[in-house]
C-alpha cells in the first residue's frame, strides 16, 4: 500500500506523530510487530512542552483525569548535606509537570487513529527496506508498502535503525532499573531522589495515596534485592530515603530491566528519520526519556509542516542539525550525574555536595535546571 508517511512502532512517541502528521493532510500508516495495542503498565513523567503538544493533538482531554500533578521535584544526596529542591511557585507555573501511566497515553493515543485517518497493520513484521529515486519500499512478513518517509520509532532495538544502516553508540550502565508501585502514607505531590551508594532511588506520586518507585541498583548488588521478600525490600526503601516518606506497601509485582545508553550517530539517513528511543535512550535517573521522545515528534512534525516531504536532503539536515546536538548534551548530563554519584571518593562527595547547595541557591543556576525539567 501506498503512503506519504509510514511509522514503524506504535508507542507513544510514534502514535504521536502519526496523528500529529495526518492533521496536516499526508496520508500515515503504523506498522507494528504486535498482534494487538500495547498497554504498559509504566508511569512516565510529562513535562510542560510534552503536555501541550498532546493537547494540541487532542490527546491531554482524554488523559488528564489521571494524569497527577507535582509541583515539586527534590533531589539530595543521602550520603551527605546537598540537596537542591525545585518548586512550581519559583517557576511560576501551576505545576513543574505530571506522572501518567504509560498504557493510558498509548490507548487513548491509538483511538484517535480513525478519526484522524490513520491506518494501522497489526502483527506485521519489518524485514527489509529498499530505495528508488523517489520512493521508499518497506517490506513486512505480509506484504510491501511505499512510503516517501520512513519514522523508526520502535525502540531501543530498533529494526528499521538496523536496516538503514545507521550505526550508534551503546555502553551499559552496569545497573538494573527495579520498579514497583506503592501505597503511601504521605504525599506532597513531590517527586523524591537520592542518590544513594548502590544508585539512585526515586518515587514518583501517581495519585494521593500511591507512588511508583524506580531505584537504579549496581549489578554487583542487584540480586541480592531482587531476592528480598516484599517486607525486606520496602524496609530498604525506607532506610535508603534518609527522611521522613511516612509508611510504605508494595502493592504490585517488582519488574526490572538492565540499563543501556545508546546515541545513534545520525537520527535521519536516505529518508529514514528516527524518533525516541531508536535513536536515543539514556538513564532513567532525570525522568527525561518519553519527554526527549516527544520533543523529537515536535521538531520533526515542525519541519515537515513548514518544508513538506519534497526535499528529503533538506529535512534530513535540519532535524539532525536541531536534534542530535540536544539528545548528545542530555546523554552527557546523565552521564556526568551518574559517575558524579557513582564515586566513593571523599573529596567528590564533598564536591558534588556543595555544588548541589550552591545550584540550590542561586537562582539563575537553578531556573536553567527547572527549564530542562519541564521544557526539553
Amino acid at each position: 500500500m501506498n503512503f506519504d508517511i509510514l511509522v514503524i512502532g506504535s508507542g507513544v512517541v510514534g502514535s504521536a506523530l502519526a496523528i500529529k502528521v495526518s492533521k496536516l493532510g499526508y496520508k500515515v500508516a503504523i506498522v507494528d510487530s504486535k498482534e494487538s495495542p500495547p498497554n504498559s503498565y509504566r508511569h512516565l513523567s510529562i513535562n510542560q512542552k510534552s503536555k501541550s503538544f498532546l493537547d494540541e493533538i487532542g490527546i491531554w482531554k482524554d488523559i488528564k483525569d489521571s494524569a497527577f500533578p507535582y509541583g515539586r521535584i527534590k533531589v539530595w544526596d543521602q550520603e551527605g548535606t546537598g540537596f537542591i529542591d525545585f518548586n512550581a511557585e519559583e517557576a511560576q507555573l501551576p505545576n513543574l509537570g505530571y506522572i501518567v501511566r504509560e498504557g493510558e497515553i498509548q490507548k487513548n493515543l491509538i483511538h484517535k487513529f480513525n478519526e484522524n485517518k490513520v491506518e494501522n497493520f497489526w502483527g506485521e513484521t519489518v524485514k527489509k527496506i529498499n530505495f528508488s529515486t523517489n520512493k521508499i519500499f518497506c517490506e513486512t512478513d505480509k506484504e510491501v508498502h511505499t512510503a516517501k518517509l520512513i519514522v523508526g520509532s520502535d525502540g531501543m532495538n530498533s529494526k528499521i535503525r538496523e536496516l538503514s544502516k545507521i550505526s550508534y553508540r551503546s555502553w551499559s550502565y552496569n545497573q538494573t532499573a527495579v520498579v514497583a508501585n506503592f501505597k503511601t502514607s504521605i504525599n506532597e505531590s513531590c517527586i523524591k531522589q537520592t542518590f544513594t551508594s548502590i544508585g539512585p532511588l526515586a518515587l514518583l506520586p501517581i495519585n494521593d495515596h500511591e507512588s511508583t518507585m524506580i531505584w537504579s541498583i549496581d549489578d554487583d548488588l542487584s540480586y541480592k534485592f531482587l531476592s528480598m521478600s516484599d517486607e525486606e525490600f520496602t524496609n530498604e526503601v525506607i532506610n535508603k530515603f534518609g527522611e521522613q516518606i511516612g509508611k510504605l506497601k508494595m502493592i504490585s509485582k517488582r519488574q526490572h530491566f538492565p540499563l543501556h545508553h545508546l546515541s545513534a550517530k545520525t537520527f535521519a539517513k536516505k529518508g529514514v528519520f528516527l524518533v525516541g528511543d531508536s535513536a536515543h535512550h539514556i538513564h532513567p535517573l532525570a525522568g527525561l526519556g518519553l519527554n526527549s521522545g516527544i520533543g523529537d515528534v515536535v521538531c520533526l512534525s515542525e519541519l515537515i509542516e513548514s518544508s513538506g516531504l519534497q526535499n528529503l536532503e533538506g529535512l534530513i539536515s535540519a532535524y539532525n542539525r536541531k536534534r542530535i546536538p540536544i539528545n548528545l548534551g542530555l546523554a552527557a548530563s546523565m552521564e556526568a550525574f551518574k559517575r558524579g554519584f557513582g564515586q566513593k571518593n571523599i573529596w567528590m562527595k564533598l564536591f558534588r555536595n556543595t555544588a548541589f547547595n550552591i545550584a540550590n541557591k542561586i537562582s539563575p543556576l537553578k531556573k536553567k535546571f527547572m527549564e530542562l525539567a519541564t521544557e526539553l
